[in-house]
């Protein structure tokens, strides 16, 4: 299927592993250009070459620390300025602690909130003027399955993960009339660094051994494996192309069948 990808400008943050660099890979295999955010941009250049090696048509990177305001707006005028515009935006952020409830205190809940959603919000703030002014773009947050699916001692993660869900159905709402597409998708456990800490804190927390942790955390899921991430990013391409003109407002479950709900 031709994705009609080629030569789309696209921005990904946290895109140096897991779902992120997945991503990014993704699309640089159907010829998109790309900007990858990074906090210390010397230690992304090596990517750049993985992703020009994959068929991105040109790979940059931007200086963006998702916990420094200050480079936000200005890291997407800079993806924008070395790629022409900016087409794509593939919002992907750190996950917070892994928690109970009772674990949490309000700093943390302060820190999660800047760490998972705020930054995502100012970011779509700075891409939308290049998008809106060539009437197309495609917006895609990475969430979590918890959107579906309460997760065990993660109410930090279920909880703003849920409020960036909202965030895109409102967005999806303001902005399909001008060809900007807004979805989610909603990785169930994939083998990624956030799944090795995940399953590490189960076994810190709750006593288990490693294998009795992964089991855990595949117990409800009826494929009975850790996802390969180069499948969520072909998911994240698809979204971001051409044949994705009639999807928005859509929380999409990549998740092994862990979330049963209709």
């Amino acid at each position: 299927m031709e994705l009609g990808l080629k030569g789309k400008r696209a921005l990904i943050t946290a895109a140096s592993r897991g779902l992120g660099r997945a991503s990014a890979l993704a699309l640089a295999g159907e010829g998109a250009r790309i900007a990858v955010a990074a906090r210390n941009p010397e230690a992304a250049r090596g990517f750049l070459d993985e992703l020009r090696d994959a068929g991105a048509e040109q790979a940059d990177v931007v200086h963006i620390d998702l916990a420094d305001r200050d480079t936000l707006a200005s890291g997407v005028d800079q993806a924008a300025e070395k790629l022409g515009g900016l087409d794509i935006f593939v919002g992907n952020t750190g996950g917070p602690e892994a928690a109970p409830f009772l674990g949490v205190k309000r700093e943390g809940w302060e820190a999660a909130l800047g760490e998972s959603l705020l930054p995502l919000v100012d970011l779509t703030h700075a891409v939308l003027p290049y998008m809106r002014e060539s009437q197309w773009g495609r917006i895609v947050y990475i969430t979590t399955v918890g959107v579906k699916i309460v997760q065990p001692n993660m109410v930090l993660s279920d909880s703003i993960r849920l409020a960036v869900v909202g965030m895109a159905k409102s967005l999806s709402i303001e902005f399909a009339h001008e060809g900007i597409m807004v979805n989610c998708l909603c990785p169930g456990p994939f083998a990624t660094d956030r799944m090795e800490y995940l399953v590490n804190s189960s076994v810190e927390q709750q006593g288990l051994s490693r294998a009795d942790a992964e089991k855990l955390w595949l117990n409800e899921v009826p494929v009975g494996k850790f996802g390969d991430p180069a499948d969520f990013g072909a998911f994240v391409a698809l979204l971001s192309s051409e044949r994705a003109g009639f999807v928005t407002g859509t929380a999409i479950a990549l998740d092994g069948g862990k979330s049963r709900a209709y």
